[in-house]
């Protein structure tokens, strides 16, 4: 089964539009977007020099890789295990799914976990959220914080300035909104009432889209209202449109990635062990399911006369 795996890895961007809705595992990060396919290449004839594809084992380990976050900038970080998990519940919602993929994400959610808290534990504290409070509370002693976006990583931002700042969240989703203040305790304000958005100066986005919130008129004024600030923008793509930086109390991407960079020599060799394990791994899974497809077509080919044919149908979210 594992064989007839087709993973595409594309730099964050990539254009899917064509084949969305057509049984195929879409993710995209603010680094890459991911293709998983089984037994059709749907970028067979597609000549993209950026683009990586890999089939059958190598495409698990990397993938084991990917969500264990050693292909990130931000080496072991933990956010992509929730941007996974976000990606495998709008797959399961879709009209046309792939059962077998769904069994191998599954087994990958499994074996990326096993590897995780075996290989990799405290390889990076340094998650996008904890270096967001980290630079606002702990560097420039913020008390009160916006939180722009109502998703998985705007909790984790939650999470991480609760109990040391008084958050407030924003975002279009009313729905989640009241949920995410009821859950925590927190307040919010409107969608997207930017001079209220201006009185606080302490920001961090969550939010990322194809289009543009903030640009260098909201940074001015902005600017003029708070001496001690910092607007910390995770968002991918950004909703920003300004060439302003630090030095005007603007964060970026690159600025986070910077500032989680690794290079001690036992982390070094602490990532080198896992990825050995992850090829083991992933030979170990080739093999299994490859017995399982096996004892599958058998079954299948030779039915039991004294057993009444069960409904096909199986329940697509088995594991999250």
């Amino acid at each position: 089964m594992l064989n007839d795996l087709i993973l595409n890895n594309f730099p964050s961007g990539g254009q899917t539009d064509h084949i969305e809705g057509q049984r195929h595992f879409i993710m995209k990060t603010c680094q890459r977007t991911l293709v998983l396919s089984f037994e059709r290449d749907p970028f067979a004839n597609n000549f993209n020099p950026d683009k990586t594809c890999l089939r059958g084992q190598r495409a698990y380990a990397y993938l084991l890789e990917v969500i264990c976050g050693l292909k990130s900038q931000l080496l072991g970080e933990n956010e992509i295990v929730g941007q996974f998990k976000s990606a495998y519940k709008e797959y399961v919602r879709q009209e046309k799914v792939d059962t077998k993929l769904l069994l191998i994400i599954e087994k990958l959610f499994k074996d990326a976990k096993d590897i995780r808290s075996k290989y990799l534990l405290g390889l990076c504290q340094k998650t996008y959220a904890s270096i967001a409070r980290k630079q606002i509370v702990g560097a420039r002693k913020g008390e009160r914080v916006l939180i722009l976006g109502s998703g998985q990583l705007a909790e984790d931002l939650i999470n991480q300035f609760k109990k040391k700042a008084q958050v407030v969240i924003c975002a279009r989703n009313s729905d989640k909104v009241e949920r995410l203040k009821k859950e925590h305790g927190i307040d919010s304000i409107d969608w997207i009432d930017l001079k209220q958005v201006e009185t606080f100066s302490f920001i961090v986005n969550s939010i990322g889209f194809d289009g543009t919130l903030f640009e260098n008129e909201f940074f001015d004024a902005w600017e003029e209202l708070h001496a001690n600030r910092l607007f910390i923008d995770l968002g991918s793509p950004s909703i920003l449109e300004t060439e302003y930086g630090l030095d005007h109390g603007v964060m970026h991407l690159q600025d986070i990635f910077k500032l989680g960079a690794i290079h001690e020599s036992h982390k070094k060799l602490q990532i080198k062990q896992a990825k050995k394990v992850m090829e083991d791994v992933a030979s170990r899974r080739f093999h299994l399911l490859k017995t399982k497809a096996t004892r599958s077509q058998a079954t299948k080919t030779k039915p039991d006369p004294k057993v009444l044919k069960a409904p096909s149908q199986k329940s697509k979210m088995a594991y999250v």
